[in-house]
């Protein structure tokens, strides 16, 4: 008399697999009353608020500066960094800042450099409008 082993398994959703084949659908006592199901993992269904808050500041991409300057062409800096020129036609914008405190400077070769802190709020676009003094 001679034993075969054979390999099987039930894999996900009640399905017999021998060899790696399908073979049939396992059925299983499963009550439809119960939303998550006898022979599953159930659900954690305590429900509780968490305490902590989120706090941590998220930038808005209508929080900025509307930026202008006589002359036109001034090179913008925003906290010490770069962020373009002004243009002559139409005020220059800076978005998506994290509203709080910002030091604009506006400098141009020839002129007296502009500076000033400025406060912008959630969902705000402030108008800086610098006129710039020659040396």
């Amino acid at each position: 008399m001679v034993h075969h082993m054979i390999k099987y398994s039930i894999g996900m959703f009640g399905l017999l697999f021998i060899m790696g084949c399908l073979v049939s659908v396992v059925t299983a006592d499963y009550d439809y009353n119960d939303y998550y199901g006898t022979w599953g993992t159930k659900l954690k269904t305590d429900f509780t608020l968490d305490s902590t808050v989120n706090t941590e500041r998220v930038y808005n991409p209508n929080t900025g500066f509307s930026i202008t300057s006589t002359p036109p062409g001034a090179e913008i800096f925003v906290n010490g960094e770069s962020v373009g020129i002004t243009r002559s036609l139409k005020a220059k914008e800076v978005k998506g800042l994290i509203p709080g405190e910002y030091n604009v400077s506006i400098s141009f070769p020839g002129y007296k450099d502009y500076a000033g802190n400025y406060t912008v709020n959630e969902g705000e676009i402030k108008s800086i409008e610098a006129i710039l003094s020659k040396l």
